[in-house]
């Protein structure tokens, strides 16, 4: 019998370090074997979980500045190990933690390009998106998430129904504030949506297209890219706007819903800010303030990249693989992205089955590397107090 090659896109590894911050690291590890999975640092279990589905685990009280090995044992014994690797050392403790969600499509029913995949029954009852969308809140509770950026693509197909689903989403982040901006699927305007700002600021949201939050060390703005009625995104026409939020002598964080194209032809889809539009924007700002980072969903993966002393970065979906939610930790020289899976088991189980898409292309394209998830930005411009301490060597 000829056996069928497997692509390399449709083999994932068995375990993984998905996620690694200030706290310590998230590990996600795959069905085998067994009945019983136990994570062993220095001879000590410091996580364990089941053997026979997709978990995801976090792993705590990891040193900072120096990598560590993580020995994964399945009933007892040793199957294999992973590296987590050291992040750059920033000063004290975070002053204070943003969290972001992109992409919910809160009403979509299945997901795929060629073949949808869908559930027949859905676990309590709620679809995937809504599911995602509130663990995703839920965890950024838990980690101690200061405010919430939901940057786009809130709902589908903007339909009353879908706006209302987000209605449990903003209750499950009672008590945290909560920064909005609409996407292209927000602003779709079919027959049956309804306006997207008007939804959003019916809800206390998106008072202007572009807002400012300022918080302890770091100030937030969120852009409005979308254009109604189409999918392609644009921001030249807040340049005005966006240079005055970014000339502070803190960080700033950009969110928006596009994300910034850096090839005259995209060669990948969706389609998002032209070159020519967003990359002049992008010049524009590094040159009034270099401690600039610039995060957007819309392509549902994971990427990061440097553009002069920026940090740029795609977040993906919470909703289909690899199913994210990002945080941002501000410390005195600089912040950190770490990027985590939504780890509720049956939010894992459905992310993980769409892993599968597009031939199984989708989940090797949406996750990126533990280097796009998980970055750090280095504070260019720093206090006087702050140099000074970070100008005294450290013992290793």
């Amino acid at each position: 019998m000829t056996r069928r090659p497997t692509l390399p896109a449709t083999t994932p590894p068995p375990a993984e370090v998905f996620a690694v911050d200030t706290r310590g690291a998230q590990i996600v590890w795959r069905p085998r074997a067994g009945r019983h999975v136990e994570l062993v640092l220095d001879g000590q279990v410091v996580a364990e979980g089941p053997a026979d589905a997709v978990t995801a685990v976090d792993v705590a009280g990891l040193a900072p500045g120096r990598g560590h090995r993580l020995d994964l044992h399945v009933d007892g014994r040793p199957s294999s190990t992973l590296e987590v690797p050291p992040l750059p050392r920033l000063s004290g403790e975070p002053r204070v933690r943003v969290a972001t969600i992109s992409d919910l499509h809160l009403g979509e029913e299945g997901f795929g390009l060629v073949r949808e995949m869908s559930e027949r029954r859905p676990p309590g009852g709620r679809r995937h998106p809504l599911r995602c969308a509130l663990a995703a809140v839920e965890e950024a509770r838990a980690w101690g998430a200061d405010i919430l950026v939901v940057k786009g693509d809130i709902t589908h197909e903007g339909r009353p129904d879908e706006w209302d689903q987000f209605d449990e989403v903003l209750d499950a982040a009672a008590g945290i504030p909560v920064v909005a901006v609409p996407g292209n699927h927000d602003t779709v305007g079919k027959r049956h949506s309804v306006d997207a700002a008007a939804a959003l600021q019916s809800r206390g949201l998106f008072p202007d297209p572009v807002q400012v939050v300022d918080l302890a060390g770091v100030r937030v703005v969120a852009v409005d890219t979308t254009v109604p009625g189409h999918g392609y995104g644009t921001i030249a026409h807040h340049l005005d706007e966006l240079v005055a939020a970014v000339d502070v002598d803190v960080p700033v964080l950009v969110f928006t819903h596009h994300h910034l194209q850096t090839t005259p032809v995209p060669w990948f889809w969706p389609l998002g800010i032209d070159r020519r539009d967003g990359l002049g924007v992008l010049d524009s700002l590094v040159a009034v303030n270099p401690d600039l980072v610039v995060s957007c969903g819309h392509t549902h993966r994971n990427r990061a990249r440097r553009h002069g002393t920026a940090l740029v970065t795609e977040v993906g979906a919470t909703k289909d693989h690899p199913g994210v939610w990002a945080g941002y930790e501000v410390h005195p020289d600089g912040l950190r992205q770490s990027v985590r899976r939504v780890a509720r088991p049956d939010c894992l189980a459905w992310t993980e089955r769409t892993r599968r898409a597009v031939g199984g292309i989708w989940g090797r394209w949406s996750p990126g590397t533990l280097a796009d998830r998980c970055v750090t930005h280095r504070r260019l411009r720093l206090p006087a107090r702050v140099a000074e301490v970070s100008a005294v060597p450290v013992a290793s």
